[in-house]
């Protein structure tokens, strides 16, 4: 399985490489080319054929338009700052609509596309990878709805969730608990989270988990102290920041707590952050660790991004750092790189996943733990 996979990725870079390097219209990137009236050089005719890449993003969908124009800004940033790229970048804007994206992605291709980037949404993803459309290399940017056999060609990357929950059920591991308390409400995110961080935890022998449904009452929150209480318990909450915060101080101060990037909203407020005293969490390096490396490097002067818009600019950076290490290497399996959203690897068969880093809430600050060995 693993020379299949090096044999096919070797043949996919080795093709692109030949249509970018031996192509008489190949150009560096530049900032010029990150807008579509610019995609082109303007001695060419606007409908040439020209080798690319393609970034397709739902900039023209209200309820994804504003993440996409995050992820654009940090594609753009990126691509910026590294060296530049024998190709230019040409943005192809889409609705959410599957059937857009699709007639989109075709259009990439008839252009001239040699690797493309994108879908940015979950059922993008899986119209794509349910299609017989997918001649060149294509990083994805979101999960299937469901696991699926991929085209040869489509590798997925994002900021998925249940990723990083199976990341905290790796960290709780390390308490040597054996009973996970998982407090959930109704939301389709919080029960992705749930089943994410069960499967890993109920993988070691011995381990056993159950949830609970969160609830406004004030009796749910008078039973919880007792309810959590436990020499062998941990908590994971699948909850947002002002869930989390609700139930923090009626939890058994003894057990152990975990949740997800989902509570650290803000760096501005102490006093919310004392209220999540002891919560362990995980995020990027973008977000956690200002003195990193490729944090500094990429960092810019907007302060005006929120929390999760500043992730999607992250992904946005890491997509373009992803796709340039996919041009030059000849196995997925030896790319590995520090980004700005976690540290980045190759899985099998398709898979770049990306590990968080550890913190937790002290006193009203954050503070990173050290890296599991």
């Amino acid at each position: 399985m693993r020379r299949f996979i090096i044999v096919r990725f070797c043949l996919v870079v080795w093709l692109t490489c030949v249509t970018l390097y031996g192509s008489q219209h190949v150009f560096a990137t530049h900032p010029d080319g990150y807008f579509p009236e610019a995609a082109a050089p303007r001695h060419m005719p606007e409908q040439a054929i020209v080798p690319h890449v393609a970034l397709i993003l739902p900039l023209q969908s209200r309820s994804f338009g504003p993440a996409a124009e995050m992820v654009k800004q940090g594609f753009a940033i990126a691509a910026e700052r590294e060296a530049a790229l024998p190709l230019v970048v040409r943005i192809y804007s889409t609705t959410e609509d599957p059937l857009d994206i699709l007639i989109t992605y075709h259009r990439a291709l008839d252009a001239g596309a040699v690797f493309i980037v994108g879908p940015l949404t979950r059922n993008g993803v899986t119209a794509l990878a349910s299609s017989h459309v997918v001649m060149v290399p294509t990083l994805a940017l979101n999960a299937t709805d469901q696991d699926m056999m991929l085209p040869a060609n489509l590798f997925l990357f994002g900021l998925q969730s249940e990723s990083e929950a199976a990341h905290i059920a790796e960290m709780a591991l390390s308490t040597e608990k054996n009973h996970a308390i998982i407090i959930k409400d109704r939301s389709g995110l919080s029960q992705r989270l749930q089943q994410a961080f069960a499967d890993r935890w109920l993988a070691e022998y011995g381990h056993t988990a159950e949830s609970i449904d969160y609830d406004d009452h004030q009796g749910f929150f008078s039973q919880l102290r007792k309810y959590t209480a436990g020499e062998q318990n941990l908590v994971f909450l699948t909850l947002d920041a002002d869930e989390v915060r609700r139930v923090r101080p009626y939890l058994d101060p003894q057990t152990p707590v975990f949740a997800t990037s989902q509570v650290f909203i803000t760096n501005q407020d102490p006093l919310f952050k004392h209220d999540l005293n002891g919560v362990r969490f995980m995020d990027m390096p973008w977000m956690l660790q200002p003195d990193h490396p490729a944090v500094m490097a990429y960092r810019d002067s907007d302060n005006s991004r929120d929390k999760d818009k500043e992730r999607l600019f992250a992904l946005g950076i890491d997509a373009f750092r992803l796709m340039r290490h996919m041009l030059q290497a000849h196995s997925p399996y030896s790319i590995a790189f520090d980004g700005v959203t976690g540290d980045i690897r190759f899985v099998p068969p398709a898979h770049f996943i990306r590990e968080p880093v550890a913190a937790q809430f002290d006193q009203g600050k954050v503070r990173v733990l050290e890296k599991r060995q």
